[in-house]
């Protein structure tokens, strides 16, 4: 009974949750609490209209705890929760691409002259150089539709990798495409190992400047100790469905509370991630994220029609995932998208007209830096 119930533990609050004055967010704290209590919140005196109290309560840091205490004839209650404050927030796509395995595959056979002689790459380029879209490429080690594995892309190119650093970054998705939810029954050791492997090949091909943690894992599906070993290695953010999942091109959208494909987060979490699009597990210390809208699943019709109403609907967290999977790009691929290309640009172009900064979302809080400044 005597609880906030407007905002729970790993809320992320901006602007939009209340008023700024001077960085301090002045942030409305409402829940219910016995009739004839005394409520406080953060020592802040709450309204009462019955069973409902509110609280205007300063928030100036990264992480804020808010405890509400009612008091009574009956003793003290409380109920606290910690909220991550997204300061001076701002509207942000970041775009990633999963199963990268066939660019570098090309490369390796063909060996042209710049990076971005290879059609994928070119493609890529001219969407930071018409929008300033910037790329993160998860890479499996082993290209399962081939033989052919990481460890044979020449170093020939690095120099050209790091002076793109700063819009088309790689990352670690898994050691290859199959098999399924390749991480979800393993232990530990292994997500490490796979992600320490890839990330020595990039800094071999690429150098340093070029890798950055993932904000996504090959079919999401990682135990907490797994998860453990990717924090330790920098990564706080993870992207995925959560609940109700599309899993491929064919799959009609499924019932309602399907928990799936989301780090095994229970139906309560999935259940708010797909009303408020982001979590923060203080457990874990990984901030999750509902992703938005995956590229190869839609026709360039339904992207706009869809990005229009994700618009609508997040207005409050400024914050646009965007994301797809590479082989739809390749001719070779078996359920090759002849218009892939034109998918993507359309998410991009939407972004952009709707002023959208592109962003690495590993960076900062969500590519906003205002807390490292």
């Amino acid at each position: 009974m005597n609880q906030i119930t407007s905002l729970r533990n790993g809320s992320v609050v901006n602007k939009f949750y209340g008023t700024v004055t001077d960085g301090v967010l002045h942030l409305p704290v409402s829940g219910i609490a016995d009739e004839d209590a005394f409520v406080t919140v953060n020592g802040v005196e709450a309204q009462r209209l019955g069973v409902n109290f509110t609280a205007v309560v300063p928030v100036s840091q990264k992480v804020t705890e808010l405890t509400m205490t009612a008091e009574n004839s009956c003793g003290r209650m409380t109920h606290s929760v910690k909220v991550l404050y997204d300061k001076d927030s701002f509207r942000r796509y970041n775009f990633f691409i999963d199963d990268n395995s066939f660019f570098w595959t090309d490369i390796i056979k063909n060996r042209p002259r710049s990076l971005f002689d290879q059609f994928y790459l070119k493609f890529l380029k001219r969407m930071h150089d018409e929008y300033g879209t910037k790329f993160t490429l998860n890479l499996f080690f082993r290209n399962d539709h081939e033989p052919c594995e990481l460890s044979s892309f020449p170093d020939s190119y690095k120099k050209e990798f790091a002076d793109n650093a700063h819009w088309l970054k790689m990352s670690w998705h898994a050691y290859s495409e199959f098999p399924d939810r390749p991480y979800q029954n393993v232990p530990a050791e292994k997500v490490a190992s796979d992600y320490d492997l890839i990330k020595s090949e990039v800094c071999r091909i690429a150098g340093e400047e070029s890798f950055i943690p993932p904000v996504a894992a090959h079919w999401s599906m990682i135990r907490p100790d797994g998860m453990a070993e990717l924090v330790k290695r920098g990564v706080r953010v993870m992207t995925s469905q959560f609940i109700n999942p599309k899993t491929s091109l064919s799959e009609d959208q499924r019932g309602p509370h399907l928990c799936d494909i989301g780090f095994f987060q229970n139906l309560r979490e999935c259940l708010y991630l797909e009303k408020e699009q982001m979590l923060y597990s203080f457990a874990q210390n990984v901030l999750y994220l509902h992703g938005m809208l995956i590229c190869n699943y839609w026709t360039p019709a339904e992207i706009k029609e869809k990005l229009a109403q994700v618009q609508k609907e997040s207005v409050r967290h400024e914050i646009l995932s965007l994301e797809t999977h590479e082989q739809y790009t390749f001719p070779s691929y078996f359920n090759y998208l002849p218009d892939h290309m034109e998918r993507m640009e359309t998410a991009i172009r939407f972004a952009s007209e709707a002023g959208y900064k592109p962003v690495f979302f590993a960076e900062g809080l969500l590519g906003n830096t205002a807390w490292e400044k």
